[in-house]
């Protein structure tokens, strides 16, 4: 639902005609929310809204994981690629393993919901029964865990309670800088029914998801646009927030605009083709050597939607940014972000979509094609000195293979907008310096909380949003061990992902970074392929570079989930794409 359906519904109109139990009006306000997925597991206090559910399969699919943490990230996935919060629900006791997807919803600013119970067996609460989560003695408490790690913590008391807490649970994901909000349910939510009468009143409220953005100031942006105009070398830097905007379009159009090279954090990797004539690929610690040198003779630096975190900036390395040398412009929906890390010469609060448009209005005619041809000429000049995805790893022969030239067989097969989900660990590197995208909003990585088991939740919630799209989880052997059980969802869900899997017998980044006492890092040599077989999907080891081209084509065409492990090398490491300006 868009928010010009919710703008034009009638608003004052009661949620509820007639008396229904609690948890029908709760899936009410999720449908008309546009909410139409849920991921998670019953039990508990929640049955309640499952037993709802099983009525509202026509509008809401409910997506059954096998472990909740796979329910947390395939909702973060669906905030992000949707702008609606993701909702997980399940019980308390269990679903704060949904927290893995929640932190990273919460440091990478995506809408999420999560819907949980205190498991409180009132009113038997303060004798300490088993599971109990309401923070009395003997209990544990739920609310206490969750609210470390969301915007907010709601705990509902009563039915008309619970419904109001939703409402504004959704709200409150979408408001501002998005974010994790969860919703916990007592017992007595249960205990009775909402109706057109219920105190307060219940409305269907059009607004849930529309929460209004800052408005432009015109006068910033005005000194903003003289600034980019009169400069010698602007560069754009682009961040999550754009892809949590949905500003991808409005970003390309900027950069034709200005006739600017755009840089992406590693959270905005895929925001713009990295195949765009203005193109520079991921900066800071992992980045691009081109990024790198260009960001570092910009004398201008429009910043839009990044926080300038210290794995972005290595670590506030002044060869790379330094506002006493560079003008830096900075564009944010979060006021706390303006000027947090770098001071900036201008603020732009608003949403990023909004903001670019605006500027690239107002330079349509402030910048000479001559001028844009010039800067044209000399990101074309910086690509031959420094590389633009064109290394010789990428087509090497060695085996075992080489993650860059898994990165290059990926290129190759994988069309233009395929969604590309990658896991933690070396493999993610080697993706995001080497894999060039071609699509919009087609990388999608766990760039907050940067923790194993994240591929697989991501690609299948990626294949639910865009069914027309290929899904691709790209892991080590250790997140493919940790992530694998989505597979069974996989297969039970009929969702058709491919995943590949680099297997180089260790976790590479530990025992890269331990060196010669290296502890706790080394696998056995298990077939992952098989494991993948024994649980339905397809399966396919390769062993040398020839053979991974037609099992990643297979596998695509396969039209069931698939795995394509690779044995890869374990020679090349984290390292080899760390820039030299890295220096703590």
């Amino acid at each position: 639902m868009t928010e010009n359906d919710h703008t034009n519904q009638q608003t004052g109109l009661p949620l509820v005609d007639d008396e229904v139990p609690t948890a029908e009006a709760l899936v009410r306000v999720l449908e008309h929310a546009g909410i139409d997925m849920v991921f998670g597991m019953p039990g508990g206090e929640t049955l309640p809204i499952y037993k709802a559910l099983y009525d509202h399969q026509d509008s809401i699919r409910t997506v059954l994981v096998r472990e909740e943490a796979k329910a947390g990230v395939m909702a973060e996935i669906y905030g992000r690629l949707t702008g609606r919060p993701g909702v997980v629900i399940g019980q308390a006791a269990f679903t704060v393993n949904a927290n893995f997807g929640a932190l990273e919803a919460h440091l990478a600013a995506s809408p999420m919901l999560i819907l949980s119970d205190l498991t409180d067996f009132a009113p038997y609460t303060p004798h300490a029964p088993y599971q109990a989560g309401a923070g009395d003695y003997g209990n544990w408490d739920a609310r206490r865990a969750f609210e470390s790690m969301t915007k907010r913590t709601l705990v509902a008391h009563g039915p008309s309670h619970a419904v109001r807490s939703l409402q504004i649970g959704l709200k409150h994901a979408v408001a501002g800088e998005p974010g994790p909000v969860a919703v916990l349910f007592h017992t007595d939510c249960w205990a009775g029914t909402v109706g057109p009468d219920s105190k307060p009143r219940l409305y269907a409220d059009p607004g849930l998801l529309t929460a209004p953005r800052p408005t432009v100031d015109a006068a910033a942006a005005e000194r903003a646009a003289e600034r980019l105009i009169d400069a010698e070398r602007p560069v754009i830097i682009a961040g999550n927030g754009v892809r949590m905007a949905q500003a991808g379009n409005a970003l390309r159009r900027l950069a034709q605009a200005l006739g600017a090279p755009v840089a992406t954090s590693a959270a905005g990797k895929g925001l713009l083709p990295e195949t765009d004539e203005w193109a520079l690929g991921v900066y800071g610690n992992f980045g691009t050597g081109l990024a790198n040198a260009v960001i570092a003779q910009a004398d201008v630096l429009l910043v839009v939607g990044s926080k300038l975190g210290a794995t972005d900036t290595a670590f506030e390395n002044p060869a790379l940014i330094d506002p006493q040398r560079q003008r830096i412009i900075q564009v944010d929906v979060e006021p706390m972000h303006l000027s947090w890390t770098f001071p900036a010469e201008i603020g732009l609060l608003g949403d990023a979509g909004t903001v670019m448009d605006a500027l690239a209005d107002r330079l349509a005619d402030g910048i000479d094609a001559e001028s844009r041809n010039q800067r044209a000429a000399r990101l074309q000049a910086d690509r031959q000195e420094h590389g633009h995805f064109n290394a010789p790893e990428l087509t090497s022969d060695a085996t075992p293979v080489l993650p860059q030239r898994i990165a290059g067989e990926l290129g190759k097969v994988v069309p233009d907008n395929a969604v590309i989900a990658c896991d933690a660990g070396e493999n993610r590197l080697f993706m995001m310096h080497y894999f060039q995208t071609k699509g919009t909003v087609t990388f999608l990585q766990c760039a907050g909380i940067g923790a194993m088991g994240y591929a697989i939740p991501a690609a299948l919630a990626a294949k639910l949003v865009h069914p027309e799209r290929a899904a691709i989880a790209v892991c080590g052997d250790g997140g493919f061990s940790i992530g694998m059980n989505g597979l069974m969802s996989a297969v039970e869900e009929e969702i058709p992902i491919v995943t590949v899997v680099l297997n180089n017998r260790a976790l590479g980044w530990v025992k890269h970074g331990q060196g010669e006492r290296a502890i706790a890092c080394d696998f056995a040599d298990f077939d992952h392929a098989a494991m993948a077989r024994a649980m339905g999907c397809e399966g396919c080891r390769v062993t040398s570079p020839d053979e991974l081209a037609p099992a990643l084509q297979q596998a695509l065409d396969c039209g069931k989930p698939a795995v394509v492990e690779v044995c890869s090398s374990i020679d090349e490491t984290f390292r080899k794409v760390t820039s030299p300006l890295v220096k703590r």
